[in-house]
């Protein structure tokens, strides 16, 4: 008896399965985000207002222009809610473009009403853009120094030089993060730093409000640090793909003369400020760091480290391009089994993708003509219109990825410099440059960065600790990059 009703059970329960397992809804919730939950509807709502955009357009435009227009709108608002990864909505931005502009199987109703459209290599020709072979061999100088433990013996020995006050620690460490964070990635460098930083709390009380300023400088100087080189940020890196589409070349140094000043002065003001908000009460407290050896390994990475960015610095004397001395560390590297199989996979390739979506954009609209037809719109005689640019770039970096914000407004403002100043111009180079500092310094919530985020993760600060620094440097950068920077980077660039 107690045999046959075991039987009927699993008789029930292997039914139930078989039912769950052709019900829709069933199969559908074994699907990740964005496949299902609030990402869908953020997605649906997306194509949506795309395909309306479509449709309006091609009342007035040609239809390379409104298709291009639904795909901007649309990677628009993906790209702020997120509903796809960052990467993915590049990628389909680029599938976009191959299909409704490229028009590679010659369908009805695609590609160019007037005249010869782009071919398909064109459109995937970022891919192979010269600035992702400079990132890519910037992940991989950070991946051999943090898989070799050269980061932190080397923060920790520089940290040394500080002392042992809190207001000169915390310069140390500022200086040490936006040091690093211009040669590797800011999410990287904050983790790091956030792990060295943590031992020094063993001196401070619990409720000692220089925790939260130990914690808090370190996003802070990250954040700043991306603005000194080309590979500091992605946003450097879009700037740069479009200039070079417009003639105008960008090197290394050319890029750290503007901005490592920048720099400096932003984490100068940002050290002054959190220190004084975050001061200890205590007068007599001492901060010590725990010395760590570098290995054999780790000596050859500095020197390869090293020897690239000598490289780099130099090249109107050797003659070689940043990308391709960005080769040497990636060759070495994985020759010498220093990068294996394993890390060069868990590289940061969806930044690649990323960028690669940035630049195709732009030379969407630009191919197309709608960046034209949105410069309609903007009062180009204005003379706030550069000012404004700046100010929606930290806006819009605020409430999403920076990258992303970045891909949206560089193509527009290079496209209006040229329009007013002419191709090749060096305003061309001030408007491109100045919206990607711009997006670096846009920190004011825990999920405006990456670095934020995982301070905030580690539970001493508050989403006000954000905001009252955040601001404040977002006004300092509106008025530095803003107001003063056309003329610094005009003057330099004319040296």
């Amino acid at each position: 008896m107690a045999k046959k009703q075991r039987l009927k059970l699993f008789e029930r329960i292997h039914l139930r399965f078989e039912i769950d397992r052709v019900n829709p809804l069933t199969a559908l919730s074994q699907f990740q985000r964005p496949i299902i939950s609030k990402h869908l509807y953020m997605f649906l709502l997306s194509v949506i207002a795309s395909s309306v955009t479509v449709i309006l357009l091609l009342q007035t435009q040609k239809q390379e222009v409104a298709f291009m227009g639904g795909v901007f709108v649309l990677a628009a608002l993906l790209w702020v809610t997120e509903a796809l990864p960052l990467f993915a909505t590049a990628l389909l931005v680029i599938g976009l473009q191959i299909i409704l502009l490229a028009n590679p199987g010659e369908w009805r109703g695609f590609g160019f009403e007037g005249g010869i459209g782009p071919t398909y290599r064109e459109i995937l020709s970022p891919f192979a853009d010269p600035i992702l072979i400079l990132f890519l061999g910037g992940f991989m100088l950070a991946r051999a120094a943090v898989k070799e433990g050269v980061d932190k013996a080397l923060a920790s020995s520089i940290l040394k030089i500080f002392g042992d006050k809190p207001m000169y620690v915390m310069l140390g460490l500022m200086l040490i993060t936006g040091g690093f964070s211009m040669f590797m990635s800011n999410t990287a460098t904050t983790a790091m730093m956030i792990t060295l930083v943590s031992p020094l709390f063993i001196a401070l009380r619990d409720d000692d409000p220089l925790r939260k300023g130990l914690v808090l400088c370190i996003p802070t100087a990250a954040n700043i640090g991306g603005m000194g080189t080309p590979i500091g940020s992605p946003p450097n890196a879009v700037a740069i793909g479009f200039l070079r589409s417009e003639g105008i070349n960008i090197n290394f140094l050319n890029w750290m003369i503007i901005g490592v000043p920048l720099v400096i002065i932003l984490l100068f003001i940002a050290w002054l400020l959190i220190s004084k908000i975050y001061q200890s009460p205590d007068k007599e407290v001492r901060l010590s760091t725990r010395k760590r050896e570098i290995k054999p390994r780790g000596w050859f990475v500095i020197t390869i480290f090293s020897t690239t960015i000598l490289l780099w610095l130099t090249d109107q004397w050797h003659g070689l391009p940043s990308a391709v001395t960005a080769l040497f560390p990636i060759i070495v590297f994985t020759a010498t089994g220093v990068i294996d199989r394993k890390d060069y996979n868990n590289l940061e390739w969806h930044i690649i993708a990323l960028i690669a979506g940035g630049i195709a954009l732009g030379m969407g609209m630009k191919m197309s003509g709608l960046d034209v037809i949105l410069l309609s719109l903007i009062p180009t005689t204005s003379s706030f219109v550069f000012i404004l640019l700046i100010t929606a770039t930290i806006l819009l970096s605020i409430f999403m990825s920076n990258t992303a914000a970045a891909n949206l407004i560089i193509p527009l403002g290079i496209s209006l410099a040229t329009l007013s100043f002419g191709i090749g111009e060096v305003e061309v180079a001030y408007y491109g440059i100045s919206i990607a500092l711009a997006s670096s310094v846009a920190m004011a919530l825990p999920i405006s960065t990456p670095p934020n985020a995982i301070a905030y993760a580690k539970g001493y600060l508050a989403t006000k600790d954000f905001v009252r620094v955040g601001i404040v440097m977002s006004l300092l950068a509106i008025v530095l990059i803003g107001v003063f920077g056309p003329d610094v980077i005009t003057f330099w660039q004319t040296k």
